[in-house]
Formats: structure tokens, C-alpha cells, sequence
């Protein structure tokens, strides 16, 4: 353990001197000179998805969330207050943080983090300007994107869809909202289906709002906004806990009935409070299921693909995902089950350190069964990545190593 510290610790200080390089910026010369016209403007600067690399340059929603938890880990909250306000400003422009800042993410979301980092980010700095400002905006996108009729659902959960056309069938567009591009968990239709991740996202939501309510003196406001995320999580212990499997499944409200296909998202439920103790005690018996000598997959098999385009899934086995790997450990220690968490993380950061040193990246996902980059049917070649990548790296290293 001395020695993976070690590890750790050098690989944690270099990256700590990539976010000044990472930025990038989306103003009006950037607008002018971007080749596909398609750039939005954002007035701050801001740490694309895939960070100084070329892929994806993009602002983009839920990754932005643990890039801002990479930044807290490392000092950098006036980079988080960027992010921060260029999120805001999409919110005042267009009702929501959209998917990413180009043209062609008008018409939908991605997992609804932005109170959740404005949450973090309040609690580091004490910054009563923030909240004062966040606070009526992700009211907002909460009551009139994410419950408008087009996410409602008549079970009191909410659903995932984009209202635009991309070229792609709905069901593949609006399954990109959650950010899981794609997966078997929602059997082809996900616009059937009331996420996991999204509703635990709002279950979150509703709570920093309730916080950042606190905070600003009006504490009737916050005792509502409590019983709005405890309402939410009845409803998804209702739904989408299966006693007899011990675990958490998603749920087809069209066909009233759970889907068993079993993934990481379970693990949000504990992230979010969602579970109870004996809930939490039963999911983490189930780690066995996606735990590899490496770090977690986000599914324990290959499932058939329900998408004729798309023979494999990147959100599947054997991928390890760095933001799920922050989500279920922090779920993990939260729950009490902090020597899992751990454990979990040192497998994970070793698999990193170990292919920084091969390849001198880190990288947007990893093979955690066979410990490589390696993906059967990929549909493209794994990017280096700095982003999520870099966040994960600095989160649970500090986890590990408190």
C-alpha cells in the first residue's frame, strides 16, 4: 500500500498541473473561427470532456460534475465557479444544461448534476453569491425540464427523452441524455423506462436545493424541498427494488414491470440515500457480481445489444467507467461500507497508474477483466482522456488515502 501511495502521489501532483492547461474557451473569436459553426458562446472558461486531448472539446454536462470534483480534490474552486456559471447561463438561455455547448444539443439534457456541484462547490467556498444566483435557475430546470410533461411520468418518476432529431432514432437520442450511450438496461427504449441514474440524480438535486434553501434563511422552503427527495425515493424503492434479487433494477413503467439486467447504477441508490440500511447491506453483497482484479464493470456479463446498429455496448462488460467508479465508492462509504470502497479504489488506481506508465495517458474508460484497453466490437478506439479520468484519479486516491 506504501508503494501504490507512493504511486499515487507522483501521478496526483502531475495532474494537479493539467486543469490550467485544459482550459478552453467559447467566446465570440472562438465562435467565429470554429470550423463546424456549431460552437455555442459560454462566458467563463472551462475544462472540456476529454481535457487538453482532442476528443471531445466540448463543455458537457454530467462529465463537468466530476471534473469539478477533480478541481475541489486539487484547490481549484474558482475553476469549479466557472463552470459553475457557464452552466447557469445555458439554464437562462435555454432551460437546462444542455448535453454539450454546440448547436446540436439543443433539444436535450444529460444526468442532472449542476445542483450537486453547486452544493460541493458552497460548501468549500461559503460563497453566498452562487447560491443566491443558482438558486430560482435550477429551481427552474428541476420543475420545468426535468418534470415537464415530456420527462413526467404518470408514476411520479422521471424519464429520459430528446426533442429533437439528430439523425438518429429517438429511442438512440434519447438514451444519449442519460449519458450511457448505450446499455441493455433499458431494453432498446429508454423513453419506456424511469432511469435509475436520472431519478437518484434529482433525488440529489432536490436536496442541495433544500440545502442551498437553508442556507439562505428560508427554512419552510428547504422542508419542502426535503419532502420532494424523500417522495422521489419512495417512489424508486417502490418501483425498482426487486427483494427477492436484493437489488435494484430499472423500471419499464409502459409494461409495469423491472428489467433484470443488472448494472452499476444500483449504486447510485446508495450515493443518493436512496436505499435502506438493509437495501445498502444486500446491494453491497452483491459486489462480487462487477468487482474484476481490476476495478468494477458496469454490467457482470455481455448482454445482447437491444440496438440493431450497435453489436456491443460501451456500458457494459468489461468496461470500467471512471465516473461510476466515483459514484459507487462514494455510495459505498456513505453506506458504512468504507473497507469496499476502498478496496475497490486501490484496484482501480493501480490499473491507472500501471497504463499512465505504458502509455503515458490516462484514458476515457479501461477493460478492468483483463487489465488493458482492449474492447471486442468497439465502435471507436478508446480516447486518451483527461476529464473524468483525471477527477477519478484525484477523488479516490483520496478516498484511499485520506
Amino acid at each position: 500500500m506504501t508503494d501504490l501511495y507512493q504511486e499515487w502521489l507522483k501521478l496526483d501532483s502531475e495532474i494537479q498541473t493539467w486543469w490550467d492547461g485544459d482550459l478552453h474557451t467559447a467566446q465570440e473569436e472562438d465562435i467565429r473561427n470554429d470550423p463546424q459553426k456549431t460552437l455555442l458562446f459560454l462566458p467563463f472558461p472551462y475544462s472540456s470532456a476529454g481535457g487538453s486531448e482532442s476528443a471531445f472539446p466540448e463543455m458537457y454536462g454530467w462529465d463537468t460534475f466530476f471534473i469539478n470534483l477533480g478541481m475541489l480534490a486539487h484547490k481549484r474552486p474558482e475553476l469549479v465557479r466557472n463552470h459553475i456559471l457557464n452552466h447557469l447561463s445555458m439554464i437562462e438561455r435555454f432551460g437546462m444544461v444542455l448535453n454539450g455547448n454546440r448547436a446540436y444539443y439543443f433539444t436535450r439534457s444529460q444526468p442532472p448534476l449542476l445542483a450537486e456541484s453547486v452544493y460541493r462547490y458552497g460548501n468549500y467556498s461559503l460563497d453566498q453569491d452562487i447560491l443566491a444566483k443558482a438558486y430560482p435557475l435550477l429551481k427552474k430546470e428541476y420543475e420545468d425540464y426535468w418534470n415537464a410533461p415530456h420527462h413526467a411520468t404518470l408514476i411520479g418518476l422521471s424519464t429520459n427523452r430528446d426533442l429533437g432529431d439528430r439523425g438518429l432514432r429517438p429511442e438512440l437520442s434519447s438514451e444519449a441524455e442519460t449519458g450511457l450511450d448505450f446499455t441493455a438496461c433499458f431494453e432498446g427504449d429508454i423513453r419506456q423506462c424511469v432511469p435509475l441514474l436520472t431519478n437518484c440524480a434529482l433525488i440529489r438535486y432536490a436536496y442541495s436545493l433544500a440545502w442551498i434553501a437553508d442556507n439562505l434563511g428560508w427554512r419552510e422552503v428547504s422542508e419542502r424541498w426535503k419532502r420532494e427527495a424523500e417522495r422521489r425515493s419512495e417512489l424508486i424503492r417502490t418501483y425498482c427494488w426487486n427483494d427477492e434479487e436484493g437489488f435494484f433494477f430499472e423500471y419499464n413503467y409502459v409494461r409495469r414491470e423491472q428489467i433484470k439486467v443488472w448494472t452499476l447504477c444500483a449504486y447510485w441508490t446508495l450515493w443518493a440515500n436512496v436505499a435502506t440500511p438493509d437495501q445498502a447491506r444486500r446491494i453491497a453483497d452483491h459486489l462480487p457480481k462487477f468487482e474484476q482484479e481490476h476495478g468494477l464493470s458496469f454490467t457482470p456479463e455481455i448482454y445482447p445489444s437491444p440496438h440493431p446498429e450497435f453489436s456491443w455496448l460501451q456500458w457494459g462488460y468489461p468496461s470500467g467507467w471512471p465516473p461510476m467508479h466515483i459514484i459507487a465508492c462514494e455510495g459505498l462509504d456513505r453506506a458504512g461500507y468504507t473497507e469496499d470502497a476502498k478496496r475497490i479504489a486501490g484496484k482501480f488506481l493501480n490499473l491507472k497508474i500501471r497504463i499512465h506508465k505504458e502509455t503515458g495517458h490516462l484514458w476515457e474508460k479501461y477493460n478492468v477483466a483483463e487489465g488493458n484497453l482492449q474492447f471486442p466490437h468497439e465502435r471507436y478506439d478508446v480516447p486518451p482522456f483527461h476529464g473524468w479520468s483525471s477527477a477519478a484519479f484525484a477523488v479516490l486516491g483520496r478516498l484511499l488515502f485520506p
